[in-house]
């Protein structure tokens, strides 16, 4: 189920969120320690994760470094090329 809404809703701010929020989940952390690795404070990544707030492109890259994360999924949802560890949990 979970694969369906991240696929469906494409780049839609809720769908973003849910996809940003269920892979710091999968790596336990906090929002805090989720947006510090990804050179970001919490004030900044916060509304991204509770689709207050589009992410921005800029935001986007920072994770995508950060977490090996392609722009293709936390765009759009496409799996095929994320860290196994975190495409499982998916």
């Amino acid at each position: 189920m979970m694969l369906i809404m991240l696929e469906e809703l494409e780049d839609k701010p809720e769908a973003i969120a849910a996809r940003l929020k269920r892979v710091r989940e999968i790596l336990s952390l906090s929002k805090k320690d989720f947006a510090a690795k990804a050179e970001l404070s919490e004030q900044v990544y916060g509304p991204w994760e509770n689709a207050r707030r589009p992410i921005t492109y800029e935001g986007a890259k920072k994770i995508r470094k950060a977490y090996d994360l392609s722009l293709e999924f936390i765009y759009f949802g496409k799996i095929d090329d994320l860290p196994h560890r975190i495409a499982k949990e998916l």
